[in-house]
């Protein structure tokens, strides 16, 4: 069975400011992340949504050198796609830059690419405070026949996550499953 009509549209979906305002609906919970995982024809779209206080530990202005280096600890360990989501290696899977999106920061985002750009970061700070921060993942699987699951190090990575309420989108149709630190391997169906 294929699910690429829903999955263009989900992806489409994903792709409009709207989808943050969509979010919205899931409450500002600490120790709890969501996530959405559309898989179609090859192709795995993440969507992993925060609060600032389990990502970066505090949710306001850093007001010191240290704490403006957790925000940026935190920025970096969001983008490391290879230790939040791993694939079986016959899958094949590689990863497109990841894009950080922090709610009121107007044009601030930040991605993960080859080459470089200049990103002025000055203020970026401020929106730290009780926000939810997003990143979207996407990743292109040269043999998506050998994907059958995903293992979440965001738990590894940020210790102050309890649990994660998944959205899931792939063959069999949509599911909501929930990840913990000892349960963190989202089976997928083929």
């Amino acid at each position: 069975m294929t699910v690429r009509p829903l999955c263009i549209a989900l992806f489409a979906a994903l792709a409009v400011p709207s989808f943050v305002a969509a979010q919205a609906q899931h409450a500002h919970v600490h120790g709890q992340a969501f996530v959405d995982v559309a898989v179609d024809a090859g192709v795995v779209e993440i969507n992993l949504r925060a609060t600032a206080q389990d990502l970066v530990g505090f949710e306001r202005a850093a007001a010191t050198p240290a704490e403006e280096a957790q925000v940026q600890a935190a920025r970096k360990a969001v983008l490391d796609h290879a230790r939040l989501w791993r694939f079986s290696v016959a899958a094949r899977c590689v990863a497109e830059g990841p894009v950080l999106e922090v709610p009121g920061a107007g044009e601030a985002h930040e991605h993960d690419h080859d080459h470089s750009h200049d990103h002025d970061h000055e203020g970026h700070d401020d929106h730290v405070a009780h926000s939810d921060w997003t990143v979207r993942y996407r990743f292109r699987c040269a043999a998506p026949e050998a994907l059958r699951a995903i293992d979440s190090g965001m738990f590894a990575v940020f210790p102050s996550l309890q649990s994660a309420t998944v959205q899931v989108l792939d063959a069999t149709g949509a599911r909501e499953e929930t990840l913990t630190a000892s349960a963190n391997r989202l089976t997928l169906a083929q």
